[in-house]
């Protein structure tokens, strides 16, 4: 009778305490990230880089920057640049997985070129999104609101965000791989 009790009051302890071990596991986690990131960025110059093609094209170009340690990618950053503004995208990753994705979009008042053209009236917003074993597990989006509830948006940020995330890591690697092969033997002999 007593093991029955004692097991009851533990299945109503952890039932109303679920929240705060999952809110604890949450911070633990995000902490986990923000380790990273801050690992990452220490080290990024002592990285290898890799240099690949943009995800799109835009009126002004873009670039994309992998940074390798050893075999492994560490972060992506991609800049698109427009007449209107330019987007500025890093990807950080641990073991091939994105953990951590900050999005900056900046708007220009008037096109850069434009006499008109202020930098101090330019309109900034920034978008973060939190990954753990391949699911997002928080997003600040451009208004600062934090989004956990996996509802219909937030999975289909989630989703896109992935998809993005592998579609540079895959450019980013065909790259590293091209740059490793030789160049084919000369068929002229000497």
């Amino acid at each position: 009778m007593y093991l029955i009790k004692a097991g009851c009051l533990l299945i109503a302890f952890f039932s109303f305490h679920r929240p705060i071990f999952s809110q604890d596991r949450n911070t633990i986690i995000l902490k986990d990230i923000h380790d990273k990131y801050q690992e990452i960025n220490a080290n990024r110059s002592n990285y290898r880089k890799v240099w690949a093609e943009p995800s799109a094209e835009t009126t002004e170009g873009g670039e994309v920057i992998g940074y390798f340690f050893k075999d492994s990618i560490r972060l992506i950053e991609q800049s698109m640049y427009a007449e209107s503004g330019k987007s500025e995208t890093s990807i950080y990753y641990d073991k091939g997985n994105p953990v951590f994705i900050f999005l900056r979009e900046s708007s220009y008042n008037v096109p850069f070129f434009d006499s008109a053209y202020n930098s101090s009236l330019t309109k900034v917003t920034e978008d973060k999104t939190y990954f753990y074993q391949g699911k997002m597990i928080r997003w600040i989006d451009a208004k600062k609101q934090v989004f956990s509830a996996r509802d219909k948006i937030y999975i289909e940020n989630e989703e896109g965000a992935l998809d993005f995330a592998k579609e540079l890591y895959n450019k980013v690697m065909a790259a590293d791989i091209r740059k490793k092969v030789p160049p084919p033997a000369s068929s002229k002999t000497k």
